[in-house]
């Protein structure tokens, strides 16, 4: 039986005038279920509501600037009430908004970063 070794590049995933190269990415959402007890002791679901879809990028972006001005547009986004749209490997995700973000320089030419974005809306496919 063999093994095939496989390899991808990283994706480019644009946020506003930023764009990482993907290496890594996880979408993860919860519905919040509110229970109570019947008389008789069983429990039953008076209500549920799914909330927000968080959604974490990290890769590497590349800036051969002598100044750290990535930081400037990241805060920016943290600061704003902009929306923002991504697509990752053909899945549109609207009305995002930024939640966290974490950068490292380690003196390459590129920067190490990972970013946390938030949304209500449903994930949908791109046509692009």
């Amino acid at each position: 039986m063999s093994t095939a070794m496989t390899s991808r590049e990283a994706f480019p995933v644009t946020m506003g005038d930023l764009t990482v190269f993907c290496e890594s990415f996880k979408a993860s959402a919860v519905k919040a279920i509110n229970e109570e007890n019947t008389v008789n002791g069983k429990s039953l679901m008076t209500s549920s509501a799914v909330r927000s879809l968080r959604l974490v990028f990290s890769g590497r972006i590349y800036d051969m600037s002598s100044s750290v001005g990535i930081l400037v547009d990241l805060g920016g986004a943290m600061t704003s009430d902009r929306t923002y749209t991504v697509i990752y490997r053909g899945v549109r995700f609207s009305g995002c908004i930024m939640q966290k973000y974490e950068l490292t320089d380690s003196g390459n030419d590129w920067y190490d970063v990972s970013f946390t974005l938030i949304t209500f809306d449903e994930a949908e496919v791109s046509e692009e």
